[in-house]
Parts: C-alpha cells; sequence; structure tokens
C-alpha cells in the first residue's frame, strides 16, 4: 500500500479555516456573539470579521475582502465610505424586514390551511358516522 500525504510526519497540518457546511450556523446560536454595525443583532456572526453565515472567512476569501477593502479605502473618504455603508445596511435592513414579512405570511397560510383540515376531518368524522349508524 502507498503511503499517502498524511501518513508522512512532514505532512502540512490541515487548513486552520473549516471547510464551511452547507447551511449556515442558526441565526439563534449563542456562538453568534460579534454583532455588525448597525445590522441588528440578529445577524451577528461567530467571528470577529466572519461572514453573516455565521462561518469565518476562507483564506482566499479574507485576501479579496482585503483588497477590496483597501480598494474603497485608497478611492473614497471617510464620509463616502459611512453614507455607503449606512446604504447598504439600509438595504439589508429592508431585506431583512420583506423576509420577516413573507414568514409571517407563510405561517398564517399554514395556519389557515391547518384550520381547513381541522373542518374536512371533522365533516368526514360525521359523514362516517352516519353511514355506519345510518
Amino acid at each position: 500500500m502507498a503511503a499517502t500525504p498524511m501518513d508522512s510526519p512532514n505532512s502540512n497540518p490541515p487548513s486552520p479555516h473549516p471547510i464551511h457546511p452547507a447551511s449556515p450556523i442558526p441565526l439563534d446560536s449563542p456562538l453568534r456573539t460579534y454583532s455588525k454595525r448597525n445590522l441588528p443583532s440578529t445577524l451577528s456572526s461567530t467571528y470577529p470579521h466572519g461572514l453573516l453565515s455565521g462561518h469565518p472567512r476562507t483564506a482566499s476569501q479574507q485576501a479579496a475582502f482585503d483588497a477590496q477593502k483597501r480598494e474603497i479605502i485608497n478611492s473614497m473618504t471617510a464620509e463616502q465610505i459611512d453614507k455607503r455603508y449606512g446604504e447598504m445596511t439600509e438595504k439589508v435592513k429592508g431585506l431583512l424586514e420583506e423576509e420577516e414579512r413573507k414568514g409571517r405570511e407563510v405561517d398564517e397560510k399554514i395556519e389557515a390551511l391547518k384550520m381547513e383540515r381541522d373542518v374536512e376531518r371533522r365533516v368526514w368524522e360525521r359523514v362516517k358516522g352516519k353511514k355506519v349508524g345510518g
């Protein structure tokens, strides 16, 4: 059997950045302790500069983030950055409110369907009772 790179004593240690699971960390997770400026506390991250999904950035994501940050800092004044950040946080808040509204609508539809099912079940029980007794 051939030795794999992991079998050799000089192999590189695993990356410090874990592979992200398919789903984000739940918003109510106690791991989310780092809040984002001007955003609701429900959108906290598990890392100081982590993603809103709750996961840390990979090395390539961090490099891209740093490059974009340098470009912004070099091309905009502090006031422009604050204004743009405010616009983006308002956009995120608006999207969050829209998703919450949609969630409430879905919950209302589910409740209406449950009530409808309950009525249908009671009618079915009556019809079934009449057939047996009739």
